[in-house]
C-alpha cells in the first residue's frame, strides 16, 4: 500500500504548545521526510503528554453533582504531523471501502468527505426521514468508553484490510499503530513539577519553545515516571488518526446493521460512538421490537463493542409524536446530536442550553469583579465574542449562538417540524445584559 498523497499544507499548522521537540514548520523536506515510510518506520516517538479535564455535568436549573471526566493525550509536534499525515491518508482509504460496501452514508463522524455538514445536518436528515414515517421504531445507543476498549487485534485486523494488506502491516504503518496502541505518557503534572524543581518557576511555560534539549530529556526520563499502555485495550482519544481508527474499528460493525436495516426500509448512522437506528413499521404489523432489539445488541457484542447502558433508548414515532411504548400511551422525545424532538418540534437540549447561561454568567461574575477593581468597564469584548450574536465570526468559526441560529434555519427547512431553537436563545443579549454591571466614571 502507497501512502503517498499530496499534502495540504494548511492543515498542517504549527502548534502553540511547546512539548519535548521543537516547534516545527511543515517545510519541504518535513514533507519529504511525512512522505517517506523507510523515515516514519524508524521514527521515535516521544511520550504523549497526559492531564486530565473535569467537567460537571448540567441538567435544568443545577450542576448534577457527577463530574464528567476526559483524558487529553497531546502528540509531540513532528509524531502530531506523522499522525495529521497519516489520518488523512487512511480517511481516504476509509473513504473507498466505505463506498465499496455501501455504507458510506452511515459512518458520518471525522470524515474528510462530508465537507460543508455537520451534527446539525445530520441529525435533520434523520428527523426528516422519521417525520417521513406513519409509524417507526427508533433505538438509540452510544458506546461506553469507546476509545479505550478497542481490541488491539481487532483493530490491527481491520487496519489492514482498509490498507488491502493480507499479511502484516508495512513497516511504516507498524510503527504509528505500535505508539497508538503501545502508546506511553507523561503526567503533565510531574512534567510541571520537574520543570519547577530543575529549571525554577515557569511563569510563561507556554511560550517556551520546547520543555527540554535533547540532552535535558534523556536526564527527564530517568527522573520522572513515563507511562505505558499494556492492556490489549485502548487508544488515546484526540490524535489526528484515532477517530479514523475508531471508525475502521467498526467498519464490520456497519456493514452488518446497515443491511439488516435497509433490508427492513430503515436507516442507520454512527457518529463516533452514538448510534440511531430507525426502522419503520406497517399498521397491523405484529410487533416485532424485540428481535430487532436482540439483534442489534448481538451484533455490537459481537465486534467486541459494550453499549452504554444509560443512553440506551428503544422509541417509537406515531401519531406525530414519541412514545416509550409501541402502543403509543406515553410520550416521550429523542435526544440525539444535541437536539431533542418530540413528534413535531426540535429544540436545543436543555442541558445544553443551560450549559451555555451557565458558562456565560460565570464569566460575567469574573468581569463584574475585574470592572469594580479598576473602576471601569472591563472584558466585554470577549464577552460578547464568546455568548452573544456578536461573536457570530469568532475564530472564524462562531460561538453557541451563531451554531443555534444556523440549527435553526437547517431545521427550519422541513416543513413537518417546528423549531423552537431561535425562541431559545432569542433573550441571550437581555439576560447576559442585565447581569452586567456598568460603571460611570463618577461610579468610583
Amino acid at each position: 500500500m502507497k501512502s503517498k498523497k499530496i499534502i495540504s499544507l494548511w492543515k498542517f499548522e504549527i502548534k502553540p504548545f511547546p512539548h519535548f521537540d521543537q516547534r516545527i514548520c511543515v517545510t519541504k523536506n518535513v514533507r519529504k521526510n511525512l512522505q517517506d515510510p523507510s523515515y516514519i518506520a524508524s521514527h521515535s516517538f516521544y511520550p504523549f503528554i497526559h492531564y486530565t479535564i473535569t467537567t460537571r455535568k448540567y441538567k435544568k436549573e443545577k450542576v448534577l453533582s457527577e463530574p464528567k471526566k476526559r483524558e487529553i493525550y497531546y502528540a509531540s509536534h513532528m509524531d502530531g504531523y506523522i499522525f495529521k499525515y497519516y489520518g488523512e491518508v487512511l480517511n481516504n482509504l476509509y473513504n473507498k471501502v466505505c463506498h465499496d460496501k455501501g455504507i458510506d452514508q452511515v459512518s458520518i463522524a471525522y470524515r474528510n468527505n462530508k465537507n460543508g455538514k455537520s451534527n446539525i445536518h445530520y441529525a435533520a436528515e434523520v428527523i426528516e426521514f422519521i417525520t417521513n414515517q406513519e409509524r417507526a421504531f427508533i433505538f438509540v445507543s452510544d458506546f461506553s468508553k469507546y476509545f479505550d476498549s478497542l481490541d488491539h487485534k481487532l483493530l490491527k485486523e481491520r487496519l489492514k484490510a482498509v490498507l488491502g494488506e493480507k499479511s502484516k502491516l508495512p513497516k511504516d504503518w507498524w510503527n504509528v499503530f505500535k505508539h497508538l496502541t503501545q502508546f506511553s505518557w507523561v503526567e503533565k503534572e510531574l512534567l510541571i513539577k520537574d520543570l519547577e524543581s530543575t529549571k525554577g518557576r515557569l511563569k510563561d511555560r507556554n511560550n517556551k519553545d520546547r520543555y527540554y534539549t535533547p540532552v535535558e530529556f534523556r536526564e527527564f526520563r530517568k527522573r520522572v515516571q513515563i507511562s505505558t499502555n499494556t492492556s490489549i485495550y485502548g487508544i488515546p482519544q484526540g490524535t489526528a488518526i484515532s477517530a479514523v481508527l475508531a471508525n475502521i474499528y467498526a467498519i464490520d460493525l456497519d456493514e452488518m446493521l446497515n443491511n439488516f436495516v435497509t433490508m427492513l426500509g430503515g436507516i442507520y448512522r454512527r457518529y463516533s460512538d452514538d448510534i440511531i437506528i430507525v426502522i419503520p413499521i406497517k399498521q397491523g404489523d405484529t410487533d416485532q421490537t424485540p428481535d430487532y432489539i436482540s439483534f442489534i445488541r448481538e451484533t455490537v457484542e459481537k465486534n467486541k463493542i459494550t453499549m452504554g447502558e444509560g443512553k440506551t433508548n428503544a422509541l417509537f414515532y406515531a401519531n406525530k409524536k414519541i412514545y416509550k411504548e409501541v402502543e403509543g400511551i406515553t410520550q416521550s422525545k429523542l435526544d440525539y446530536l444535541g437536539f431533542a424532538f418530540d413528534g413535531t418540534r426540535v429544540k436545543l437540549r436543555e442541558k445544553s442550553l443551560y450549559k451555555y447561561y451557565h458558562r456565560a454568567y460565570e464569566k460575567v461574575v469574573v468581569i463584574n469583579k475585574e470592572s469594580i477593581k479598576k473602576g471601569k468597564n472591563v472584558g466585554r469584548k470577549k464577552l460578547y465574542s464568546l455568548y452573544t450574536h456578536l461573536g457570530r465570526k469568532y475564530k472564524g468559526y462562531g460561538n453557541f449562538i451563531s451554531y443555534a441560529k444556523k440549527a435553526h434555519l437547517v431545521f427550519q427547512e422541513n416543513s413537518k417540524v417546528e423549531s423552537l431553537i431561535y425562541q431559545q436563545i432569542k433573550r441571550h443579549w437581555n439576560k447576559i445584559q442585565a447581569r452586567l454591571i456598568s460603571l460611570k466614571p463618577d461610579d468610583t
